[in-house]
């Protein structure tokens, strides 16, 4: 009998988040005390306290994060700001594995920063228990900047490379890292002299442009050398033949390619980035790390890779961490450096029992451009719905100016200075799209437009992901392959290594407009021409056009 007490008793002098793993291990140290069908009849009460457990967890887990919503006045100032309710849950819930869904503008690193105030202050988690992980070394500098500069916390943030270097120059001294050109100059080397006598520049370009792609491609997603002949046994089952025979060439190209590259790297006792994950991965699976991380928090999860996932996958099983991933599906532009947005979308097929919490405010965009945009990104279905909202409200937010001439784009600038103040960033598709914008009211100089003694932030829209302004122009919305949406497709070779995506047209392109269309705190300007209008901006006008205010007759 008092066993049974015991048991009630653990159950109900529970006062802290209990995670997954910790109810199985609860569930399992009762299990044989409930096995005998007697001591059911004999003590029914237990047996149905027992029976129901994962729901009383599930409930006093519930109430606990409500109680510390209420109580914790540390989420009530993270850099000057007090969290919102979902922010909050994101904060104080302790599950073993975490994925907070944080749509654009709706403060994510401040939900990071306060989720490292939380750990040290309220849970006691020390400083050198914590990594963070960011994609960029700028965001990586800036996150840690920051909780230095404000709360002097001293904790590990690194991009993915700087990890995996930390982990092998911890097991190896002598380690070189090749530079991150050398697999193009091997490429051109063995294109002008070795292989092939490639004398038409586009051949060449073509060749040069699907050898490099593919490799990076297929060391991202971690093959090794014998997956090729993976790729000639489904190159087999294409029906075409005239499709499976130019495949063959390529891929038997590739291959050599990729032989002589790995040689290369072999014979110079050099790793390059991809093999700085992948090396670091296994040496953390064979020896361990010199770490113990309690937990890992990482952040733009939707641009991971795979070999990136099994690095992360590694590193908590050998440190037994809790992850707290932090994301948005909407933003995922990155397929073709080797991003496989399924890890995100199926997070708890890769790491196992997860709580997902969506973040629903946004604090950039209005309600109207949310509804646009949302609209907008869900013509991909695989993409996860949210309901974001916002206390922001801008009737018509979607500003089209129609154009007869490209140079006519200072006017724009001029206008949107004139009414709305000079913050403005100018976002295209492509890097060199601003040449035919250019005049001689309106310069080119450093990443900037300088017009009128003005300096203009120009961005390509996947270089502009993570900033915004209070208001943006886009251009080169035109129905051209190197338009917005950029019809070039990519060479059929790549879909061997490539991951899936949504088969919805554009997809990809539609997640990056989706990005370019929420880098605005009030308007954003479609600049575009007459009659030439690219897919997006028609489907727009289609599907949105009472939030659509057209101002061509003001130029």
């Amino acid at each position: 009998m008092n066993n049974y007490k015991m048991f009630e008793r653990d159950i109900y002098n529970i006062n802290y988040y209990i995670s997954n793993s910790e109810y199985l291990l609860l569930k399992e140290k009762y299990m044989n005390l409930f096995n005998t069908l007697f001591l059911k009849l004999l003590y029914y009460r237990y047996y149905k306290l027992y029976k129901n457990l994962y729901n009383i967890i599930k409930k006093k887990n519930n109430d606990f994060i409500n109680h510390r919503i209420k109580t914790c006045e540390l989420l009530n100032n993270i850099n000057g700001y007090a969290l919102d309710k979902e922010q909050k849950t994101s904060v104080i819930n302790d599950e073993d594995n975490i994925l907070i869904l944080a749509g654009a503008g709706s403060g994510k690193s401040l939900t990071l920063i306060g989720k490292i105030r939380y750990l040290i202050e309220e849970k006691n988690i020390n400083e050198n228990e914590i990594l963070c992980i960011s994609f960029t070394n700028e965001s990586a500098v800036s996150l840690k900047n920051n909780i230095m500069k404000n709360y002097n916390y001293d904790i590990d943030v690194f991009t993915f490379h700087k990890l995996s270097l930390e982990i092998i120059k911890y097991f190896e001294n002598d380690i070189n890292i090749a530079p991150s050109n050398y697999l193009e100059y091997i490429v051109d080397e063995i294109l002008s002299n070795d292989y092939i006598n490639c004398s038409d520049f586009y051949i060449k370009n073509y060749l040069k442009n699907n050898i490099i792609t593919f490799i990076n491609l297929f060391k991202s997603s971690g093959y090794k050398y014998e997956y090729f002949n993976e790729i000639i046994l489904k190159n087999n089952k294409i029906k075409n033949k005239v499709i499976r025979k130019k495949n063959l060439i390529l891929i038997n190209i590739i291959k050599y390619f990729y032989l002589i590259y790995e040689n290369e790297l072999h014979s110079q006792k050099m790793i390059d980035f991809n093999d700085m994950i992948t090396y670091s991965e296994y040496l953390v699976r064979k020896n361990g790390i010199n770490k113990e991380y309690k937990y890992i928090l990482i952040d733009e999860f939707q641009d991971t890779s795979f070999i990136r996932f099994k690095l992360i996958d590694s590193v908590r099983k050998c440190c037994d961490s809790k992850v707290v991933a932090v994301g948005d599906d909407f933003q995922s532009i990155y397929r073709f450096t080797g991003c496989n947005l399924d890890i995100f979308l199926n997070f708890e097929k890769y790491f196992g029992y997860t709580s997902i919490i969506s973040i629903k405010n946004t604090y950039r965009n209005s309600n109207e451009l949310i509804k646009v945009a949302g609209d907008f990104i869900m013509k991909n279905n695989s993409q996860i719905k949210k309901d974001l909202s916002s206390n922001k409200s801008n009737k018509k937010p979607i500003k089209i100016f129609y154009y007869n001439e490209e140079k006519e784009l200072y006017k724009l600038i001029n206008y949107i200075v004139k009414k709305y103040g000079e913050n403005i960033l100018v976002i295209s598709r492509n890097n060199n799209d601003i040449i035919p914008y250019l005049s001689d009211k309106l310069k080119y100089e450093d990443n900037y437009l300088i017009t009128s003694n003005l300096k203009i932030k120009y961005l390509t829209a996947h270089k502009s992901k993570g900033l915004e302004e209070e208001n943006t122009i886009l251009i080169n919305l035109t129905n051209k392959s190197l338009g917005f949406p950029s019809k070039i497709t990519n060479n059929k070779i790549l879909d061997f290594v490539l991951s899936k995506d949504d088969n919805y047209p554009y997809s990809e392109e539609r997640r990056l407009f989706y990005v370019a269309l929420t880098r605005t705190k009030n308007n954003v300007f479609l600049f575009v021409k007459k009659n030439e209008e690219s897919i997006f901006v028609k489907e727009l006008i289609s599907n949105s056009s009472r939030y659509i205010e057209f101002l061509d007759k003001l130029l």
